[in-house]
């Protein structure tokens, strides 16, 4: 019961039994793990002053900016505008960056799905991720038709899924694990002790609200997206 009332929205209209876990990650191959980046601050550093890879992508620097317990507008421009003095090389696709990343194309990427280094290390690719705090967390939302079909088969299948044995099928099928704590995923128990920032849809509303998209494209000098 605990562990499926953790996985509903507040409104209790939504469930997330996986998340997309954002953090920054690196080349084995290419940068030490004693001289890899420690926090978001390190990338500042200008020791890797052309050498970090970055999404055009703003929509997580904006929901960090107006998120409960994020890092507010200020800072968080701020720090977008010391990290374009980096001399990031962009790219738009997650997937595409984290595999230009596995090649050698550049030494970091400040933000990328932890779900796509777990896969390359099961390839044995040498990438590895940090842990930094806060630790950024998204999607995807499961939702119950208010009209199915078969509505009691869908609560039976909602139970199950939110199940300690729910959660691990679906980590191990879809990568997309569980990072609250006491879930018993394998992502919760390698972000224990991290701080977790959930994003949802109220979140993302705040932030185009308050025209931070466009606020922030421009301060990196890439189109709102």
């Amino acid at each position: 019961e605990k562990i499926v009332k953790i996985m509903y929205s507040r409104y209790g209209d939504t469930a997330r039994p996986g998340h997309n876990i954002v953090t920054p990650q690196y080349n084995t191959k290419l940068v030490p793990a004693n001289e890899a980046p420690k926090s978001w601050e390190d990338f500042l550093d200008p020791k890797w002053k052309g050498q970090i890879g970055l999404a055009t992508q703003v929509s997580q620097w904006a929901r960090l900016a107006v998120v409960e317990d994020g890092w507010g507008i200020e800072k968080t421009q701020h720090y977008l505008t010391e990290l374009k003095k980096q001399e990031p090389i962009w790219g738009r696709d997650l997937g595409s960056m984290h595999a230009l990343l596995v090649a050698g194309e550049f030494k970091t990427l400040t933000w990328g799905y932890l779900r796509y280094v777990l896969q390359s290390q099961k390839k044995g690719s040498p990438v590895d991720w940090i842990k930094v705090s806060p630790i950024m967390l998204s999607g995807p939302n499961i939702i119950m038709l208010k009209k199915a079909p078969h509505p009691n088969a869908a609560r039976l299948f909602l139970e199950w899924l939110l199940s300690p044995q729910g959660l691990a099928t679906y980590e191990k099928v879809t990568f997309f694990g569980v990072a609250f704590p006491g879930t018993g995923t394998q992502v919760s128990k390698l972000l224990q002790g991290l701080k977790l920032i959930q994003f949802d849809e109220e979140v993302e509303m705040k932030a185009v609200k308050s025209g931070l998209y466009e606020r922030f494209a421009t301060v990196l000098g890439v189109k709102p997206e």
